[in-house]
Parts: C-alpha cells; structure tokens; sequence
C-alpha cells in the first residue's frame, strides 16, 4: 500500500462523519489530558494521552470492529446479522444504496463477486450516543483488474440499541480503479 496524505476533501468527509455522530468537542478534552513523557532532556521525548488505548484496535468501538470483522469472514450473513430489519446500507462513492439486513446481505455477496480478498482493516473510530464512526483501510483485488488496491474508507454508522439502523461508506473510487490499473470510466462487465 502506498503512502497516503490526508486532502481536503477526505477532511472535511471525516469532519462532517465527526459531526454527524455528535462527538465534534471530544478532541480538545482528550488533549488535555496528555502528560509528559521522560525527561526532555532524554532523546526520543514523547508524550501520551492518559488512559490511551495501548493498541489500535482497542480504539475501535466494539461494533466497528464487529463490522469490520464481518467484512472478512467471507459469510455474507454475519454482516447483516449486524443490521436492523429496517436498516439502509449507503455506498457514497457509487451513490447505492440497499434497504433491510437483505439489502445487506445482497450488497455484500456483490461486492464479493466482484472484489476478490476483499477486507476491511479497522485503524480507528469513535463513538458519540447512537453515532460510531469506523476509519481503515479497504483492500481487495477487483476480479481482471492488474493490481490489488488498499485505500482509506470511513464509515459512519447509526445504531438503534445494539444493531446498525444506517451506514454510510466513504471512499474515493478513483483511488481505487488508479490502484487497480484500470481506467477512470472502467464498470463492472455487465453493467
């Protein structure tokens, strides 16, 4: 996976995904509770938040890791045992969306055909009442394309009690079919 840069775009989509799940002012709080780490005078001087996760996935909400867990096992079942009966999947980059836990079910075994290794590692998130929001990296070899692709995803998710009522994917398809080698108008055959 190559290097990645964070652009505006992106920022403002993680910022809104900050908004939306209601947790827009937690950052300055989690700042300030930071407290020295050795001595300045020691080389290497660092600091560490107070209570901060030791590893990453512990900074993903049990859910998010559950979602993106079910992106993995390959049983198209298990991510939409996640959902509500009612529930609305939404692919921002390709401005689909799918309705019911069969909705889910049905994106994913599509997705599935046609990205091959698909996965979802979850890097990061946060939680805010009924609003999580889910950062990683979203990877998988398009069936015929040269190359495999990895590129950051963020999903906003909406839960009603312990199961995701609405989720929202944002990623850049461009990066995808770039990474992929394919062209910037390439569609799945059959479309």
């Amino acid at each position: 996976m190559r290097t990645r840069h964070l652009v505006p775009g992106l920022a403002v989509g993680v910022a809104a995904a900050a908004l939306i799940a209601g947790t827009a002012g937690a950052g300055s709080a989690a700042s300030s509770e930071a407290a020295a780490g050795p001595r300045a005078g020691q080389a290497g001087t660092q600091q560490q938040l107070v209570g901060a996760p030791k590893h990453r996935e512990e900074r993903v909400p049990a859910i998010g890791r559950r979602w993106a867990a079910a992106w993995t096992t390959g049983d198209t079942r298990d991510l939409a045992r996640l959902y509500t009966k009612d529930a609305v999947y939404t692919d921002r980059a390709l401005d689909l969306v799918f309705r019911g836990s069969e909705g889910v079910e049905e994106w994913e075994t599509g997705s599935r055909r046609l990205i091959e290794n698909l996965a979802f590692e979850a890097t990061g998130g946060f939680r805010g009442g009924d609003g999580v929001v889910v950062e990683g990296v979203f990877s998988g070899h398009i069936v015929g394309a040269p190359r495999p692709f990895a590129v950051p995803l963020v999903t906003v998710l909406r839960l009603r009690g312990n199961l995701i009522q609405s989720s929202n994917d944002y990623y850049n398809r461009g990066e995808i079919l770039s990474e992929s080698g394919l062209p910037a108008d390439w569609t799945p055959p059959g479309s």
